[in-house]
């Protein structure tokens, strides 16, 4: 059996790295969390409490700070030295969930952090072959070191679908068109820019946007930009599965509008839905299994997006034609490939 420390353990907050561990163990894997912190070279520190085979990192930002005082900028220099000790006798790997921390990317210390993270790793995995090439040219490292797995089918935490009409009513919206954005609020996931084209354009689609505002400030300049609108609702709270679920079985499309994303759980999960999916063709990265009949790219908001949204609700809903999507990103074969990957690193020991 091989035993594998997953880190950090961010569990609470999307259930990836759950559900693959979970799926892991029909492979010769055991999966433990490192779920606690210290302030000075917090892996080198806590690997040692662990009997480990082979350190998984999933958010490297997790053990450097991303704003703060002085002394956060002394440990931001120190996360190196940090994981170079921590995986001197530990061959690591990494998940490339982002390019860099979302709300940071352009930072140099977050680029630098996460460069060094890409050296150290064995190997890297990729949700999608443009993230690979992505990934290769950004940090300069060799293709054959990064492996695709695409993104695991979040759906199958989620209570099934019901009838639109039964949860327009559960939630108290309206007939006709509705566009969803859902998940946590925060300025990289660019729903600003979407509430001022639905300001400006008043489209006759009701625009929601359903989750938890990671930013009091950000999600009160969101209100204000909402305030007086009658086809926006902002439902600003934490969605339980069967929440998101009522959400996701109302709506008639889900919109994405990131202002850069290396690849989306929540689009993958709305592919999942069989909901019809709108986002910017810059998200190149994104993997939808493109061309697909429920997923449309538009250029802007000022040249095309009302004719590709308009398009987009001409397409119903559909659970049961998304099976074929839900097989190919379901957590067995997720997990199949990451174990491939664990023992190719192990065997190369």
């Amino acid at each position: 059996m091989m035993e594998i420390l997953f880190a950090p353990d961010w569990r609470g907050g999307v259930p990836y790295q759950r559900l693959l561990g979970e799926a892991l163990a029909a492979h010769g894997a055991h999966v433990d969390y490192l779920n606690h912190y210290k302030r000075i070279l917090p892996l080198t520190r806590l690997l040692g409490d662990h009997r480990l085979d082979l350190l998984h990192l999933h958010w490297p930002e997790a053990y450097y700070p991303l704003k703060g005082d002085g002394l956060d900028l002394f440990r931001r220099a120190r996360y190196g030295l940090d994981l170079t000790l921590a995986t001197r006798r530990i061959p690591c790997v990494l998940t490339a969930h982002n390019l860099a921390e979302h709300n940071h990317q352009d930072r140099p210390f977050a680029r630098a952090n996460y460069a060094t993270t890409c050296r150290r790793a064995r190997l890297i995995f990729a949700h999608s072959e443009a993230a690979r090439q992505r990934l290769s040219e950004t940090y300069d490292v060799p293709l054959e070191k990064i492996r695709v797995v695409p993104h695991g089918d979040l759906s199958v935490v989620m209570p099934p679908p019901v009838p639109q009409a039964e949860a327009r009513r559960l939630l108290k919206l309206p007939d006709g068109p509705i566009a969803l954005i859902f998940g946590v609020v925060e300025p990289y996931k660019g729903q600003e820019e979407v509430l001022k084209h639905w300001q400006r354009a008043h489209p006759d689609t009701l625009l929601v946007i359903a989750g938890r505002v990671h930013n009091a400030e950000y999600g009160a300049h969101l209100r204000q930009i909402a305030a007086g609108l009658k086809n926006v609702v902002l439902h600003f709270e934490w969605l339980e599965d069967p929440d998101l679920a009522l959400f996701l079985s109302a709506a008639d499309v889900g919109l994405f509008n990131y202002r850069t994303i290396f690849t989306s759980g929540a689009a993958s999960l709305a592919r999942s839905w069989g909901l019809p999916i709108v986002l910017p063709r810059r998200l190149d990265t994104v993997d939808l299994a493109e061309p697909d009949h429920r997923v449309f790219r538009f250029t802007d908001f000022e040249s095309d997006f009302a004719a590709v949204l308009h398009q987009a609700l001409k397409v119903p809903s559909d659970f049961a034609s998304a099976a074929p999507w839900r097989e190919f990103t379901s957590w067995p074969r997720i997990a199949e490939a990451t174990a491939a990957g664990y023992r190719d690193v192990l065997d190369r020991q």
